[in-house]
C-alpha cells in the first residue's frame, strides 16, 4: 500500500469520519426527507468553498423568519404596543439567537467551509452560524 505523506491532514478530516451523515441529519431536523436536497447543501456551504453558497438563501430565510415571528408576536401579544413588539421581535430574530439555535440543532458539524474559513474559526462565528440558520429556514 503506497501512502502519500507529503500533505498533512487538514484539521477537519478526523471529524468527517465520525460525524452523522448530513442527509440523515437534515431529515431528522425537518421531520421528513428534503424535497430539494441540493438547497440544503447550498444552505450549509460557505462562500469560501464555492460560488453556490448560502447567502441568497439567507436573504430569503431572513424574510420568512421575520414574517413568521412578526405574525406570532402580533397574535401572542394582542394588547402590546408596537415598540414592545419590535423589541421582542429584534431579540428573537437576532444573529445571536439564530446562532444559538444553529448550535442546538447541530449545524456546526455540517457546515462546509474552506480551509481559511476553518482556520479563522468560522464554524463558531455568530455571523456565519446565524446566516446559515437563516439559509436553512
Amino acid at each position: 500500500m503506497d501512502m502519500d505523506f507529503r500533505r498533512p491532514l487538514e484539521p477537519h478530516r478526523g471529524r468527517l469520519l465520525n460525524r452523522p451523515e448530513t442527509a440523515a441529519w437534515v431529515h431528522e431536523l425537518i421531520g421528513r426527507p428534503p424535497r430539494q436536497p441540493d438547497r440544503f447543501t447550498q444552505a450549509l456551504t460557505h462562500g469560501s468553498v464555492k460560488a453556490d453558497h448560502y447567502e441568497r438563501l439567507e436573504f430569503l430565510g431572513d424574510r420568512v423568519l421575520g414574517l413568521v415571528v412578526a405574525e406570532w408576536l402580533y397574535e401572542r401579544f394582542p394588547e402590546e404596543p408596537e415598540g414592545n413588539l419590535s423589541r421582542r421581535f429584534n431579540a428573537l430574530v437576532s444573529g445571536e439567537t439564530c446562532a444559538d439555535i444553529a448550535r442546538i440543532a447541530g449545524v456546526p458539524q455540517h457546515i462546509r467551509l474552506g480551509k481559511q474559513a476553518r482556520d479563522d474559526g468560522a464554524v463558531d462565528s455568530v455571523n456565519v452560524l446565524g446566516d446559515v440558520m437563516e439559509a436553512l429556514i
